[in-house]
C-alpha cells in the first residue's frame, strides 16, 4: 500500500513538472521570437522532445495557457496559430524571468 502510494505521487510530481516544462518552452520561444498580439505561428511544438509531442501534459499545459488567456489562438490554413495576450504582458514577462530566462 505504501509503495503504490508513493509510486502515484511520483508519477503525479513528474507530470506537475513535465507541465511546467512544457509551458516554460512554449512561453519561452513566443517571448524570444515577439509573437505577441497579430503576430503568430503554429510551431509552438517544434523543439520538444517527441516523447512529449500530443502527450496529455502536453495538451493540458497549452490548455492552461489558454484558460489564464496568455496563449491565444487564431485558425488559420486550417491550423492553430498561437500568440500572446499582450494585455498579458506582465504576468507572462513575469513567468518568463521566473522561469524561462537564462541565469546567469
Amino acid at each position: 500500500m505504501r509503495v503504490r502510494l508513493i509510486k502515484d505521487l511520483a508519477l503525479r510530481f513528474s507530470m506537475k513538472t513535465t507541465e511546467l516544462y512544457v509551458k516554460t518552452r512554449i512561453i519561452s520561444k513566443l517571448v524570444q521570437w515577439r509573437k505577441w498580439g497579430g503576430s503568430h505561428t503554429q510551431h509552438i511544438l517544434e523543439g520538444l522532445p517527441s516523447h512529449l509531442k500530443g502527450e496529455k501534459t502536453t495538451k493540458k499545459a497549452i490548455k492552461d495557457l489558454e484558460r489564464r488567456e496568455w496563449l491565444l489562438s487564431a485558425k488559420k490554413t486550417k491550423e492553430k496559430h498561437y500568440f500572446l495576450n499582450p494585455r498579458k504582458a506582465k504576468e507572462i514577462l513575469e513567468f518568463y524571468e521566473k522561469y524561462c530566462k537564462p541565469k546567469g
